[in-house]
């Protein structure tokens, strides 16, 4: 990707990933500190061509985060109803980029950053104390007014119970956005959950061989995903053999990989309970509905929840990215104009 392509949360999203950090001293000036080999040709010139960018979004950050650093504004502006929306179990803010982006400049939207994903403060793995964590800084962030609560994935079920504690507390939250949502019993149950990883890694094979023009293109496809299985496979066998863990040598991946454990754990423990507010789930496309991920045992606490349905050849587990994330935030607009 050529200098100047890359969008702003793109941008910021890479550089994360690549624990190369920025900060602003006295004078706008922009510094940085990056691992050996992380910052590229490519990363300093978009860090040089759009400093002003950078530095603003910073400092809007810093001040964010003084208070609430579980806050990430990926939106600040606009006039429409703000949503604050709870990631995956990755609980990487980012994840809603290309969705807050495709929203538009009216609609304000803020990512909500869980304990540990900072590598210094420790996860948690109650779905209950993550949601009180998030509830707890909004309300010190926006006092008043009305707020919509979104959840992605695994973060369906936190954004459910902040939702309520909202409420119990006398927030007006108008409704609850569910995307793709994980239902508990997912992880409560094994066979459940080996279905859902294997259909997920079936379907991406069946979109990757249907883009394919011949036969014979399709079977040389199938033979190298064989072969690079089989690679995968010998790369883990000394790891297992020496009982090692494979991101032990990455504090960063280390952390990512305490918080996903945790953020798995306090799924499989929570149970939700009835929600009489409402509550809309958007689905990558109708086919979800039959898939591990259960999105309909949510009806037995919200029965009356409104169901949208994306694409029929929408990515089901990269539905908020591009290219699906124009689709899925016409999704959201219908559903909160109706």
């Amino acid at each position: 990707m050529s200098s100047g392509v890359m969008q702003f949360p793109e941008l910021l999203a890479n550089l994360a990933v690549k624990d190369i950090k920025l900060w602003v001293e006295e004078g706008d000036r922009l510094r940085c500190n990056a691992p050996v080999g992380a910052l590229t040709a490519e990363f300093r010139d978009q860090l040089r061509d759009r400093k002003g960018e950078i530095i603003a979004f910073l400092k809007m950050a810093k001040a964010a985060a003084q208070q609430q650093p579980a806050i990430i504004p990926l939106q600040s502006g606009g006039t429409r109803t703000p949503i604050y929306a709870v990631p995956g179990h990755i609980g990487a803010p980012f994840s809603f980029s290309d969705l807050s982006k495709h929203m538009g400049s009216d609609q304000p939207f803020y990512a909500l950053q869980p304990s540990g994903f900072d590598g210094q403060s420790e996860p948690m793995d109650r779905v209950e104390d993550i949601a009180e964590y998030f509830a707890r800084q909004i309300t010190e962030f926006q006092p008043t007014g009305p707020m919509i609560i979104a959840g992605y994935c695994s973060g369906a079920a936190t954004a459910f119970e902040l939702a309520k504690i909202l409420g119990q507390r006398g927030a007006e939250v108008p409704c609850v956005a569910l995307f793709g949502p994980l239902h508990p019993a997912t992880y409560q149950e094994l066979p459940r959950l080996l279905y859902f990883f294997a259909k997920g890694g079936a379907d991406s094979f069946m979109r990757e061989i249907a883009k394919l023009p011949t036969f014979g293109a399709r079977v040389r496809h199938f033979g190298s995903r064989l072969r690079n299985l089989g690679v995968r496979v010998r790369a883990l066998v000394p790891l297992v053999r020496k009982n090692k863990e494979p991101f032990a040598t990455d504090p960063v991946l280390a952390s990512r990989a305490r918080l996903k454990s945790a953020a798995i754990t306090a799924l499989r423990r929570y149970i939700p309970t009835a929600y009489s507010g409402r509550v809309c789930i958007f689905l990558p496309n109708k086919a979800w509905l039959r898939s591990g991920a259960a999105p309909h045992l949510w009806l037995r606490v919200v029965p009356h929840a409104e169901f949208y349905f994306g694409p029929e050849d929408c990515n089901d587990g990269l539905m908020l990215e591009e290219p699906d994330a124009p689709a899925i935030a016409e999704l959201y607009r219908h559903a909160s104009q109706s």
